[in-house]
């Protein structure tokens, strides 16, 4: 794949993102596809004018972000990789961590969006998603007749009405934006009462997802949301040291 690398213009290329923009460039324009294998370090390294220590940054990078992955062995090498969704989850929850996303952003997302996604549910899902749903709900409710609340499968259960669109985009948004509010609430006291609403509201969801009564759910959905907004502001009050941003359950 060495031809597809002549191609650019690496006399002026001295620091690794432009190494790995050009690299990128061509995975992008076709010249390398998924699965080709890159020519060694030393090739490129002359082909780019630089240093194999530049270079072994620039592709670092590459494999960081998800575009090329490294193979080992006497086959191995660095090779153009297969396209994955996941990298979207990485990339969102990334830039929260890093401060380029807060979490009243996160919140709108869900917020306007999640209606939207309940009534995709209510139309795609399948019997094996139901299952998995029912299961859920299953696990919280025994954590409730234990006098327990299950924070992490309760919101858990908005990631799986998204996994029920069987849409690559929506699963990957949702599921960064889940892992985000997970995060945050996990700061939060939840009482059992509190528990027991929010599981009420799931197994309601369940039950329109079940009967594919798209309307009606988009319509609970809302609801959940506005009780979310109450809870969590009630719950910052009581806990000063959290974050006074609001979040979504």
């Amino acid at each position: 794949m060495s031809e597809s690398l002549d191609q650019f213009d690496f006399h002026a290329v001295s620091i690794p993102d432009q190494v790995r923009d050009a690299v990128k460039k061509a995975i992008l324009d076709g010249r390398l596809r998924p699965s080709d294998r890159l020519p060694s370090e030393e090739q490129m390294a002359k082909r780019f004018c630089v240093s194999k220590t530049v270079l072994r940054e620039a592709l670092g990078q590459l494999v960081a972000e998800g575009w090329i992955e490294k193979r080992r062995g006497a086959l191995g090498g660095s090779f153009v990789a297969e396209g994955n969704s996941k990298r979207i989850f990485h990339s969102v929850v990334d830039c929260y961590h890093l401060g380029g996303l807060d979490i009243e952003e996160v919140f709108e997302f869900r917020r306007l969006m999640e209606p939207v996604f309940l009534g995709m549910a209510c139309e795609r899902r399948t019997d094996e998603d139901l299952g998995i749903l029912f299961q859920n709900l299953e696990a919280c409710r025994g954590a409730l007749d234990r006098g327990e609340v299950d924070r992490w499968k309760q919101v858990e259960f908005h990631r799986l009405i998204a996994e029920a669109c069987h849409n690559r985009l929506v699963i990957s948004a949702m599921g960064a934006a889940i892992a985000i509010s997970r995060e945050f609430t996990s700061r939060l006291p939840f009482s059992t009462e509190d528990g027991k609403a929010d599981y009420m509201y799931n197994l309601r969801f369940y039950e329109c997802i079940q009967e594919r009564r798209a309307d009606e759910g988009k319509a609970l959905m809302v609801e959940h949301f506005e009780r979310s907004r109450e809870l969590v502001e009630r719950y910052r009050r009581m806990s000063p040291e959290t974050s006074s941003r609001p979040a979504s359950t």
